[in-house]
């Protein structure tokens, strides 16, 4: 059985992604016997050329093979006329001639730096491989051979993702309609976004075409913008790269990386120069974020789909795949690498959620991995260029011509909605952007991921990318760049009951009027807000529609949805804990938030505390996977928990707004600040907690202003600081989030649930420097509310593939033939637990859950309107769990 390479477990940063398969136990073994690995090829072919091979070997032998034989098969072209395996980008953008508003003239831009860089392997003594006498030819089957084959497959598939992504600039800039305001960056040359970047600057990528791993593999390490093509002594004559097709996967890992943060990159003006500068994020978006989530599904599918777009075939891997597992990775129905019986029938196709868990190769076990579920992706974007090329008029009949521009579609559509998910300037178009206006109305305009602020927070943890969220905005541009614009004959019907026979109509309205908000005034906003000429674009007006497009519920045959009432805690294990203490401290080793280290409060909690008896005990850290049961008729997919901040509780009174602290305390008795030291109680959701347990009725209240149980936070913002003379003195936000557990307080009159921060103070007498993330560890950010249990930042999410009907996820997992389930990061969030706890504590955690194909999650019930960005840090899309413990020995 092989091992294959993972997502690394809860790290952000250093997150790898994985790109070719799932575990499997096929041990398939097939020996072609006309193998002559060694043969040289002497023959000159050029300045700057090359003996190439153009496909994987078992394409070229016209069978399945699992030795590489390039006899007859090698061809001469045009490597580089560089005299190292380099390349600089070149990039064309068109723009309009300001003399002449009906042309386009394009402008080619090279970066100064190169693009990516073809090396051996990953050893620090590594050098660039030399031409020689101008000349690229190698004998068959060396390392430079392979270096050279390596480089010309990575440059083709980036110029031609080069030249589709200047199509789509094109398109939606200069020559589509403007019902919606594009995503895709408006200037690409300028911002050199069209490729990787840090601190403003393109990236020189490494690609390692001999990487040593243990078990064979490829990857895209978007921390290092590296690539890794695999290679042990297990099978000497078995290179990753011998297959094309796995670059293209690889190289489609990292299209997804630009085109996500093509936006990351700001501008400004110098007021002392007047020129403009650009800056870059100092973090950035992922498709994916822990080992298992939908975001890494999708990334995996787009990277299949990629090797489609290059070879026009059903299937990714023929040679390194099948050898590997025995089977190529289908991404069509038409493959005959499919061990299920699907078509491109009504009703046969691989549709969400029923085929998460499918891998050809092994169909025995229920493994939630994003290979997978990623084939569902695949499969619907293969399907919709078929469609396109089927239905849509094109200026050639060569399928081949008909196939790129086709393609040219897709990457189109792909853009767009990853540049808008993506985004981190949370603006959504440069419409928007303070950075591309002098009008500084639009400072505070934020259409997407809450704002700048907060924004890495929501797309990564609270509103991520999932299935639902992403093929809704696909399907969105769809209807904008395809059916209006590119290929009227592929219709907004036909483009639902496609996403439905995969099961992705997963939404309601396509949102396409907008739902923004303008922070200065607290108002809402739609893109109609802004119709007319904008001041950036000459010419480039948008007339935004004013009634948002609902789906025709006629298409809607197989995407079943089902409300969120549905789910629930199990009433016999509420949840599994997980305290052993080799396995915390290997999960916090990896742990990141925002690119830096998440560290425990020390000897406050910490691992060396755990007992390994899978119980919250005090000091440890702690895995928690909630047990939840599905009660509905069907299977819900994409599960999500969220342990993070949220605007559950009321400020007790808004003219005390000063965090309990020592230094607050200090100031406050020498009458330096005026108002006194904020309490909060917590708002009643769902019936918890009732007022007789200090809970507070958001229907009781009579003014919807901020601190209310009635009024969700704007701006997420939690504690800021206020000069009172010259001292500084943290206060909370007038409606701040706060930490999800409450704890159980008793006196001789009542019980009631109270803050941490209360409950420190009147039952335990606790100081500051003994809470958990107390200031000398977290500075401002301490929040004493959290003093006594906290949500590790990073791990405070989970997300559970599917739970059959009628199921708890571990039931569904388990199957009828595995008799254990295994957890894993993606299933857990971890939690600190505070060592001066007493035995016997009662707390009350409120989690939130939300799932894919959610009827209830995403849409206002009385308007069908999304709900907008700010409404996720509040209780109303999620179904609320109360998760109760006892802190034990």
């Amino acid at each position: 059985m092989s091992e294959w390479i993972r997502r690394t477990t809860f790290k952000h940063t250093a997150l790898l992604i994985v790109s070719l398969v799932a575990a499997s136990c096929n041990n398939f073994t097939q020996v072609d016997d006309s193998q002559s690995r060694n043969r040289t090829y002497v023959s000159y072919s050029g300045t700057g050329k090359g003996k190439v091979y153009l496909s994987n070997p078992s394409v070229l032998a016209g069978k399945y093979v699992t030795r590489a034989n390039y006899d007859d098969k090698l061809v001469a072209k045009f490597i580089t006329d560089e005299s190292t395996l380099t390349t600089p980008c070149v990039f064309t953008q068109y723009s309009p001639d300001f003399f002449n508003s009906s042309v386009t003239v394009p402008f080619e831009d090279t970066t100064s730096s190169n693009c990516f860089n073809i090396l051996n392997d990953r050893s620090a003594s590594t050098d660039a491989l030399v031409s020689s006498n101008n000349s690229w030819v190698y004998s068959a089957g060396t390392d430079e051979f392979y270096q050279v084959n390596t480089y010309y497959h990575t440059k083709q598939i980036m110029d031609r993702f080069l030249s589709s992504l200047s199509f789509s600039h094109k398109q939606v800039h200069l020559d589509g309609s403007r019902y919606i305001p594009p995503a895709t960056k408006y200037n690409f040359v300028d911002t050199q976004s069209y490729w990787l970047h840090e601190n403003g600057s393109t990236v020189n990528m490494d690609v390692f075409s001999k990487c040593y791993l243990s078990s064979m593999n490829a990857f895209f390490s978007p921390t290092d913008n590296q690539l890794c093509f695999g290679w042990n002594e297990s099978d000497e004559d078995f290179f990753i790269v011998q297959d094309p097709t796995v670059i293209y996967h690889e190289m489609g890992h990292v299209f997804v990386k630009v085109m996500m943060n093509q936006r990351n990159i700001t501008s400004g003006v110098d007021p002392n120069s007047s020129s403009i500068f650009y800056n870059a994020k100092t973090f950035s978006s992922d498709l994916g974020d822990i080992s298992y989530d939908e975001a890494g599904a999708l990334n995996e599918g787009i990277a299949d789909w990629f090797s489609y777009y290059m070879v026009n075939r059903d299937q990714v891997g023929e040679y390194a795949l099948y050898k590997l597992q025995g089977l190529a990775r289908p991404v069509s129905e038409e493959s005959d690498q499919h061990t299920i019986s699907v078509s491109t029938n009504t009703g046969e196709r691989l549709s969400y959620p029923q085929y998460l868990q499918y891998n050809p190769a092994s169909l025995s076990e229920n493994v939630e991995d994003v290979h997978n579920a990623g084939t569902i992706v695949s499969h619907y974007l293969v399907a919709l260029q078929k469609e396109l090329k089927a239905s849509c008029s094109f200026d050639s009949t060569d399928e081949d011509e008909i196939h790129s521009q086709s393609g040219d579609y897709i990457m189109l559509l792909l853009n767009e909605t990853l540049a808008e998910v993506g985004d981190l300037t949370a603006k959504g178009s440069d419409f928007f952007s303070q950075y591309a206006t002098v009008d500084s109305d639009y400072n505070d305009v934020y259409f997407t991921n809450l704002n700048e602020e907060h924004s890495f927070l929501w797309t990564q943890k609270v509103n991520p990318i999932n299935f639902r969220r992403f093929f809704r905005i696909f399907g969105k541009n769809i209807l904008y760049h395809i059916s209006i614009d590119l290929c009227p004959e592929f219709t907004l019907d036909e483009s639902e009951q496609l996403l439905d026979e995969y099961g992705l109509l997963l939404f309601n309205s396509y949102e396409d009027r907008g739902n923004g908000i303008d922070l200065d005034g607290n108002l809402s906003l739609s893109y109609f807000s802004f119709s007319g000429d904008h001041q950036l674009f000459t010419n480039r007006d948008i007339s935004p529609v004013v009634l948002n497009t609902f789906v025709n519920e006629d298409n809607r045959r197989n995407s079943v949805l089902i409300s969120k009432e549905q789910i629930d805690l199990d009433d016999k294990i509420t949840a599994y804990v997980f305290d052993k203490q080799t396995s915390i401290a290997s999960l916090l080793a990896q742990l990141t938030f925002e690119g830096e280290n998440v560290e425990t409060t020390e000897d406050i909690a910490g691992t060396e505390y755990n007992n390994s008896n899978a119980k919250i005990s005090p000091g440890e850290v702690v895995g928690i996977s909630l047990n939840l049961y599905n009660n509905s008729n069907s299977s819900m997919a994409g599960v999500q928990i969220l342990g993070n901040d949220w605007d559950h509780m009321k400020l007790s009174d808004s003219s005390m707004p000063y965090v309990n602290r020592i230094e607050n305390i200090n100031g406050l008795s020498s009458g330096d600040i005026s108002g006194g030291i904020a309490t909060h109680s917590p708002c009643i959701f769902d019936g918890f907690p009732k007022e007789s347990e200090g809970g507070i009725n958001p229907d009781d209240e009579s003014t919807t202003t901020a601190g209310n149980c009635n009024y969700t936070t704007k701006t997420n913002d939690s504690i800021d600081t206020s000069e009172v003379v010259t001292d500084t003195h943290p206060k909370y936000d007038a409606d701040s989030p706060q930490p999800i557990c409450l704890v159980q307080y008793s006196d001789e009159d009542e019980t009631t649930w109270v803050s941490q921060d209360f409950y420190r103070k009147y039952a335990m007498g606790l100081e500051d420097k003994d809470c958990i993330n107390n200031s000398s560890m977290s500075g401002n950010e301490f929040n004493p509310n959290s003093c006594l249990i906290r949500i590790l930042p990073g791990a405070e999410h989970a997300i559970l593939g599917k739970i059959d009907s009628r199921k708890t996820w571990a039931e569904t997992i388990q199957g009828e033939t595995n008799n254990s389930v295994t957890f894993n990061q993606s299933n857990i969030v971890l939690m600190e637990v505070n060592k001066w706890i007493p035995p016997g504590t009662k707390f009350n955690c409120r989690f939130r859950v939300r799932f894919s194909n959610c009827s209830d999650c995403y849409s206002e019930s009385a308007t069908d309107d999304e709900y907008a960005d700010f409404e996720y840090a509040g209780a109303e899309p999620f179904k609320i769990i109360n998760f109760q413990f006892e802190v034990l020995d």
